[in-house]
C-alpha cells in the first residue's frame, strides 16, 4: 500500500494526455434539499447546473461536490444547525450515489478517479465548504473523511472558529479589515487533515489565514475556488505572493467560473442584490437565501432581465484569469472550478453540459493537450495524492523512530481507515543476519490474539447449536476438574474465556512456557486441579491462558475434530486467512517465517529458531497461531467492516457477546493517564474500554520474543495490527499508542519517543522496581546447598532436581528442557540462574519444611507467567 501510494506520488501532469482529457470540477454546490425535492434529482435533466445528464452531454468525467453551510453565531445553537445541515448533504449525495450506482461512483482516492474513467463511469468526490459544520468538534472531521470528504474548506463569508474569512460578515460582528489567521482549532483541523491526508483549502480564507495555513501544512494545500486578484481585484481572489506561495509548496489554486471574481460589475451587482431582496420579501422570508430563493420562477426571470442589461463575465475573461496564474504560479499549479449552483456562471460555460467549450477556450489560447490535461485534472490528482503521502509519511515516521529506539530486527504494521486497508509498512528481516526482507506474507507468532479466534471457534459452534456458553465445561470434558469441587460443577464455558476462575495470574503457564517442552494438554487438564484459587470464583479478573488451553479442547468435544482441524475449517478457510498456520507444518514448505529474538550484547539474536518441522503445540488456543500482515488486516477488516459472506459466517447476533464486557477490569494508572479511561473490561478473547471517548477493542500478544497488537475502534470502522519479531513490550506498546492516538486525538502530535520515554520514566521512577540487588551472588557449592538436594515433585509440574554438578549444584526441570541452572548464593538465600535465555525470571528457593520446597519471583514484577508461586514441591528421593 505504501508502494501504491509512492507511485501515486510519481503520477506527473506531463504523463500523456488523454484524450479528451479527464475533467475535474472542484466546486459544485448542492441545495439542501438536494435528491429529496424531485427537482434537484441529480439523475434528471433539471434546473441544476450540475447534474448526471449535463455532465455526459458536456463531457465533466468528476466533480467535487461540496457541503456548504452559511456562517453563523459561535453558540451552541449555531453549530447545531449547521452540523446538521451538513448531515443532511451528505445523506443527500449518499441518496445519488445510491440511486445510480451504474452512473456515478465515489472517488475516495485519485486511483478511483481513473478507474471510474476507464470504466465509463462519473465521479463524485466530497469537498467541505466552511469548516463551521464541524461544530467545534475535531472528530466530526474523522467522521466527514470517513464519509468521502477528501478537502477541508476552512472558512465562508464571515470569520469562524477556525481563522478569519476573506469577506468578514459585519452582522456576524466581524471588523471588516480583520484579516484573522488560524485559531487554535484552526491549527488543530489543519494537522489533522495532514494525518488524514485530506487536502486543506484555503478558498474564501483571509490572507493571513491563508499564509498561516502555508506555514504549518506539512503536505501541499489548494484553493478550491479562487481566481487572480491582479487581474481582478476582489478579496475572494488571491494576490499575486500567495498563487506563488501555494505553488512553491507543490500546491494548486482552481480558477473560478463565478462572475464578480472574474469581471467588476457594481451595476449588476446592485441589481442582484435588489432582485434577492425583492424575491425574498415576495416569498414571504426576511433575508435571501441561495438555496431557497435562487430557483423560484421570479428569480430566474429577474436573473435574465439582468443579463440582458449587465451582460456576464465571459468565458474569455475567465481564461484571462487562467493565464494570469499560468504565468505567476506555473501551468503545474493551476485548475479550475465552476462554482455552479453555488452563483457560478459565465457567458459559454453556464453549466455542465458547456465543459467543452472550456477545453477549446484553452487550445485557442495556446495551451498545449499535455498543459490542458494537467489543469483540468492532473494538478489536482497529483495534489491529492502527495497529501495522502503526507500522511503515510507520517506512520512511517511512527514505525522508524519505533525501530531505532528498540532496534526491532523486523515489523510488519497495517492500518484500517472507514472499513479500508489505507497504510501497510514492513521492514527489517526475517532473522538477524538474514537477508530476507520482512513483507506483507511474512508470518509471525500473534500469541495472545490467537484467543480472540478461539472465541470465534467458539461462536460459530453456538451459532450451529453444537454448544452454549453457559453449558458446564464437565458436559464436554466429564473428567475436567478444578481444585474446588464446586467450581468444577459451576463453570461454564464463558468462564474459560473471561479470566474469572479464581486462579493466581499465569497460573500454571510453566506448563506452556518456556517451549519447547513435555506437557500434553491432557497434563493441563490433570494439573489444574492442584492449581490452588488465589480468589474466590468469579470475584475478580486474573489474566490466564491454561483455562483458553480447555476451551480450545471443548470446542474439539463439541465440534468432534481437533481444535487445530475446526480452526482451519470454521476459520481461516471461510475467512479466507490462507497463510496462518495452526498445528505442525513444515517451516520451509510453507517459508517466510519470521523468527523471534532477543537482544544480545551485539544486538538482536535468535531465540528459539524453528525446526524444520514446527510442532503442535499444547498452547495452540491460547497463543499458537502464527499470521501474515495480510490475513491479520483481513482478519480485522472482518470485525470492523464486515461483507455479506463475512456476516453469514458470523452475524451480529453472534458476535454481541464476543465485544460485550463479560468481566470488569482494574483500570490502570497508565491507561487512565494515557487514554483518560473510565471502563475497561474483558469480552470473548478481546479487551474493550473507551479510549479519549471512543469504544475501543483490542487485544496484544507476546510470546518467546515475538510481539503483536490487534487495536480497533469499531465506531470509527478503523484500527491497526502491529507484529514484530523482537523489540520488546515496550517497544509495541509505544508504537501502539502513538498509532492509536492518530485516530482518538487527531488534532494532537504524539510519538512513540514521547510514550517511550514515559514508560522509562515509569520503570525508573523511585520505588517502582521492587527486585532487590543480587549482585553479590556467589555460586552455591553441594555442602552449603545441601538442604535443597535432592529430586522434588510438584502434583503439576513434575520433578525437578537439584544435584551437585561440576563442584556446584545444578537444578534441572524433567519435563521443561529450558528449565536449567546453578544454585548460586544471595546472602542466606539461594536462587536459580538459568542457563537458557529464553527464561527471562529467576526464582528464590525457600525451603517451607525440611522435604518441602517453595519457589518465588525474585522480581516481584517479573512477567507472570513464570508462575513460581503455585509450585509446591515435595522431595521424592535422593540425587541419584
Amino acid at each position: 500500500m505504501k508502494h501504491a501510494l509512492a507511485a501515486a506520488l510519481l503520477f506527473c501532469a506531463s504523463t500523456q494526455a488523454q484524450d479528451p482529457p479527464l475533467t475535474l470540477d472542484t466546486h459544485v454546490d448542492i441545495p439542501l434539499s438536494y435528491m429529496q425535492d424531485p427537482k434537484f434529482d441529480a439523475g434528471k435533466d433539471g434546473p441544476l447546473k450540475v447534474d448526471l445528464p449535463k455532465m455526459r452531454r458536456g463531457g465533466l468525467d468528476a466533480a467535487f461536490f461540496v457541503i456548504y453551510v452559511e456562517q453563523g453565531r459561535l453558540t451552541p445553537a449555531g453549530y447545531a444547525k449547521a452540523v446538521a445541515q451538513a448531515a443532511r448533504k451528505y445523506d443527500a449525495i449518499d441518496l445519488m450515489l445510491k440511486r445510480y450506482p451504474d452512473q456515478i461512483r465515489l472517488a475516495r482516492t485519485p486511483d478511483d478517479v481513473r478507474a471510474n474513467k476507464a470504466a465509463g463511469r462519473l465521479s463524485a468526490m466530497i469537498g467541505i465548504e466552511n469548516s463551521y459544520s464541524l461544530g467545534h468538534d475535531l472528530k466530526r472531521l474523522d467522521a466527514a473523511y470517513a464519509r468521502g470528504a477528501r478537502y477541508v474548506g476552512l472558512a465562508h463569508v464571515g470569520n469562524n472558529d477556525l481563522c478569519g474569512s476573506s469577506l468578514p460578515d459585519k452582522d456576524l460582528g466581524d471588523r471588516p479589515d480583520s484579516n484573522l489567521g488560524l485559531s487554535e482549532f484552526g491549527r488543530q483541523v489543519v494537522r489533522r487533515a495532514n494525518a488524514l491526508g485530506m487536502m486543506v483549502d484555503v478558498s474564501h480564507a483571509s490572507d493571513a489565514c491563508v499564509r498561516d495555513v502555508l506555514a504549518l501544512s506539512t503536505a501541499p494545500i489548494i484553493a478550491s475556488h479562487s481566481s487572480a486578484r491582479a487581474v481582478t481585484d476582489h478579496p475572494r481572489n488571491l494576490p499575486d505572493d500567495l498563487l506563488s506561495a501555494i505553488a512553491g509548496k507543490g500546491g494548486v489554486i482552481q480558477a473560478v467560473a463565478y462572475k464578480e471574481f472574474l469581471k467588476k460589475d457594481p451595476a449588476r451587482e446592485a441589481a442582484e442584490k435588489a432582485l434577492q431582496a425583492r424575491v425574498a420579501h415576495e416569498a414571504g422570508d426576511k433575508a435571501y437565501e441561495s438555496e431557497k430563493h435562487d430557483y423560484l420562477p421570479a428569480y430566474i426571470e429577474g436573473m435574465k432581465a439582468i443579463q440582458r442589461e449587465h451582460p456576464l463575465a465571459t468565458l474569455d475573461d475567465f481564461l484571462d484569469h487562467i493565464q494570469h496564474m499560468v504565468k505567476v504560479a506555473g501551468v503545474d499549479h493551476v485548475g479550475i472550478a465552476s462554482d455552479f449552483d453555488g452563483g457560478g456562471e459565465i457567458t459559454g460555460w453556464m453549466d455542465a453540459s458547456e465543459t467543452r467549450n472550456v477545453t477549446a477556450g484553452l487550445k485557442r489560447r495556446g495551451f498545449s493537450d499535455d498543459d490542458i490535461a494537467k489543469i483540468w485534472s492532473g494538478n489536482l490528482l497529483r495534489v491529492w495524492a502527495a497529501d495522502e503521502a503526507v500522511a503515510t509519511a507520517s506512520l512511517d515516521s511512527l514505525v522508524d523512530e519505533a525501530m531505532a529506539r528498540y532496534d526491532i530486527p523486523g515489523i510488519a504494521v497495517g492500518v484500517i481507515a472507514d472499513g479500508k486497508v489505507v497504510y501497510t509498512r514492513t521492514a527489517g528481516t526475517l532473522a538477524a543476519g538474514s537477508a530476507r526482507k520482512v513483507d506483507s506474507r511474512t508470518l509471525f507468532k500473534i500469541a495472545s490474539n490467537s484467543k480472540a479466534m478461539t472465541t470465534a471457534l467458539l461462536a460459530r459452534l453456538v451459532a450451529a447449536g453444537k454448544l452454549h456458553w453457559d453449558d458446564p465445561v464437565t458436559k464436554y470434558l466429564p473428567d475436567f476438574r478444578m481444585n474446588d469441587p464446586w467450581v468444577t460443577r459451576e463453570i461454564q464455558v464463558r468462564d474459560l474465556l473471561i479470566h474469572n476462575s479464581g486462579l493466581r495470574e499465569g497460573a500454571g503457564d510453566l506448563m506452556l512456557w518456556p517451549e519447547p517442552n513435555r506437557f500434553t494438554r491432557r497434563d493441563i487438564l490433570a494439573g489444574l486441579a492442584y492449581l490452588k484459587p488465589e480468589h474466590s470464583f468469579r470475584s475478580r479478573y486474573a489474566y490466564d491462558n491454561l483455562l483458553y488451553v480447555v476451551a480450545g479442547e471443548v470446542a474439539a468435544a463439541a465440534g468432534g475434530a481437533p481444535y487445530e482441524t475446526l480452526l482451519r475449517r470454521e476459520v481461516f478457510t471461510p475467512l479466507g486467512l490462507s497463510r496462518c498456520q495452526i498445528g505442525s507444518w513444515s517451516r520451509d514448505g510453507v517459508g517466510n517465517v519470521a523468527q523471534p529474538h532477543r537482544h544480545g550484547e551485539r544486538g538482536n539474536v535468535v531465540t528459539n529458531a524453528d525446526p524444520a518441522t514446527i510442532p503442535d503445540i499444547t498452547s495452540a488456543a491460547a497463543g499458537g497461531v502464527r499470521c501474515d500482515l495480510d490475513d491479520m488486516l483481513h482478519w480485522a477488516s472482518n470485525w470492523l467492516a464486515p461483507d455479506a459472506s463475512q456476516l453469514a459466517w458470523l452475524d451480529a447476533k453472534q458476535r454481541e457477546p464476543l465485544w460485550s464486557i463479560q468481566n470488569p477490569m482494574p483500570v490502570g494508572q497508565r491507561r487512565k493517564a494515557w487514554n483518560d479511561t473510565h471502563l475497561y473490561g474483558y469480552g470473548y478473547g478481546w479487551r474493550l474500554a473507551d479510549v479519549d471517548g471512543q469504544w475501543s477493542v483490542s487485544h496484544t500478544g507476546t510470546l518467546s520474543g515475538m510481539y503483536s497488537t490487534v487495536s480497533l475502534l469499531p465506531e470509527k470502522r478503523s484500527g491497526f495490527v502491529v507484529m514484530m519479531n523482537g523489540g520488546s513490550e515496550d517497544a509495541r506498546d509505544a508504537l501502539a499508542e502513538a498509532i492509536l492516538k492518530r485516530f482518538t486525538v487527531p488534532g494532537e502530535r504524539h510519538t512513540v519517543g514521547e510514550y517511550a520515554d514515559r514508560i522509562l520514566a515509569e520503570a525508573t521512577a523511585p520505588g517502582a522496581s521492587r527486585a532487590p540487588d543480587t549482585s553479590s551472588r556467589v555460586a552455591a557449592s553441594a555442602d552449603g546447598a545441601k538442604a535443597f538436594l535432592g529430586v522434588w515433585r510438584d502434583p503439576w509440574f513434575g520433578e525437578v532436581s537439584i544435584c551437585p554438578a561440576k563442584g556446584g549444584v545444578a537444578f534441572a526441570a524433567a519435563r521443561s528442557p529450558a528449565m536449567t541452572g546453578t544454585l548460586e548464593r544471595v546472602d542466606g538465600r539461594y536462587l536459580v540462574q538459568w542457563k537458557d535465555e529464553r527464561m527471562d525470571a529467576e526464582p528464590w528457593l525457600d525451603l517451607s519444611a525440611p522435604d518441602r520446597l517453595r519457589l518465588t519471583k525474585v522480581d516481584p514484577d517479573a512477567d507472570f507467567s513464570n508462575d513460581y508461586e503455585d509450585l509446591d514441591f515435595a522431595r521424592v528421593r535422593a540425587c541419584p
